[in-house]
């Protein structure tokens, strides 16, 4: 699952390379390109001018997965509190086609860009490594102990998966599981934060599907 966020009107600074333009002309199909009828070399070439595109073009399309959107997201509601709605923060977190307008977009794109110079992004960068590291650890632990469980039913009962296991045993199963740190699972990136404010500055606002 991701989020896929488009640009309502994007800025457009580039055209794409003649070379893309054949090589779509040559392979897309119905909106598909035909990867499988290309050579090595010519997906290299589409995949590399592609990336070209983008990064000339930051407002046409933004896309994280969902480990990285939420704390994406999550982050830019915290630092645009005062201009982003409760409704927008709440629905940001599902594809299902909110809009941000052109104005806020830019007011995201501008806030995000000033954290980054005052440190903010760094500190926040730190924190979610030190966390990170710690439920490392934890999560570690959590699958010692459910590796141990696995071979102790398996000594008793032969190979039955957890869902099976008996009453007792799915117990403590449960019980390891639930100690599981989701922390590790959700990544914060400068990097992230950098691209998007890009986006958000030259998207003419966005959608997020």
């Amino acid at each position: 699952m991701g989020f896929d966020v488009y640009g309502l009107n994007p800025q457009h600074n580039e055209d794409e390379p003649l070379q893309l333009t054949k090589l779509k002309s040559e392979f897309e199909k119905d909106g598909w390109m035909q990867y499988d009828e290309m050579t090595e070399k010519q997906k290299n070439l589409y995949f590399k001018l592609e990336d070209k595109v983008k990064e000339d073009n930051p407002g046409a399309y933004f896309r994280n997965n969902v480990w990285w959107w939420r704390p994406l997201w999550s982050f830019v509601c915290s630092v645009c509190d005062d201009f982003l709605t409760i409704d927008d923060c709440e629905k940001g977190c599902f594809n299902d086609g909110r809009r941000i307008s052109k104005t806020k977009s830019i007011k995201i794109g501008k806030r995000l860009s000033e954290v980054l110079a005052d440190g903010t992004v760094d500190k926040m960068d730190k924190q979610y490594s030190l966390e990170k590291a710690k439920a490392d650890v934890t999560n570690k632990e959590m699958e010692e102990k459910a590796d141990a469980l696995k071979e102790e039913v398996k000594e008793k009962f032969g190979d039955v998966v957890p869902n099976d296991y008996p009453e007792e045993y799915r117990a403590r199963w449960d019980e390891i599981q639930s100690s599981k740190d989701w922390a590790s699972d959700y990544p914060f990136d400068k990097e992230n934060i950098e691209n998007f404010a890009k986006f958000c500055l030259q998207s003419g606002g966005f959608e997020i599907c």
